[in-house]
């Protein structure tokens, strides 16, 4: 009877040791402790878009003084450096304060009328002044050609077409005191660390004995350059 109980004790702990055995085999899992667990999470830092003038605008004087009656032409550049991190990059525009004219200081009457273009709102290669006239206009270039308001950029021959215009010998317009303005810059991407860089060439021509006459007096004319960043 002993006999028969350990035999029987001896399978059933045989039986239990096979289905531990099997058990471990397939569900190793509860097999061993959890040695590690994970928590996943984002850390986010937001960067806001700025842009500024690194070289705002400076007043000039056109060189050189011009006479009334004999005439001549007179010219004057500005350089300013726009910064900004946009990632779509930023335009800008340039607009009159209250004409396109220069206004007489000593005599508010007395103007140098803005340039009229062949085609309104579009520059002509030449600064071309009908006889008996004076005119006052404005030409752009910057510092990457790509940058740079097509109607302002030129082949050699024409305005409008893909090339520079380095050399702001080409492609006059009078600013506008209509907002917002007349584009000149319009750039795709962040600025470098220097900046962008547009030139502006201002230019008077004063035809011999104009009409309207052009009094002695020092004449002024109001810009103002608007950096805005793209969307």
């Amino acid at each position: 009877m002993i006999r028969k109980i350990s035999s029987s004790i001896g399978l059933s702990a045989l039986i239990l040791a096979t289905t531990l055995g099997s058990f471990v085999m397939f569900e190793p899992a509860v097999s061993y402790a959890v040695q590690n667990a994970t928590s996943q999470f984002t850390v986010k830092q937001i960067v806001n878009t700025e842009i500024s003038f690194l070289t705002p605008g400076s007043n000039i004087v056109l060189a050189p003084s011009l006479g009334g009656i004999t005439g001549g032409d007179a010219t004057g550049t500005v350089q300013v450096v726009v910064l900004t991190n946009n990632r779509t990059g930023y335009n800008m525009t340039i607009m009159a304060s209250s004409s396109g004219n220069m206004v007489g200081e000593a005599v508010s009457g007395n103007n140098i009328p803005a340039y009229s273009p062949a085609i309104g709102g579009t520059p002509d290669f030449n600064f071309t002044v009908p006889s008996n006239k004076a005119e006052f206009g404005f030409t752009a270039a910057a510092s990457t050609t790509a940058d740079l308001a097509l109607p302002f950029q030129t082949n050699g021959s024409s305005c409008g077409l893909s090339g520079s215009n380095a050399s702001l010998a080409h492609c006059w317009l009078n600013a506008t005191s209509t907002a917002p303005g007349t584009q000149i810059i319009n750039t795709t991407g962040p600025t470098s660390y220097s900046g962008s860089t547009t030139t502006l060439a201002f230019h008077v021509k004063i035809m011999p004995n104009p009409l309207p006459a052009i009094p002695n007096d020092t004449y002024t004319a109001t810009t103002t350059l608007t950096a805005s960043v793209n969307p």
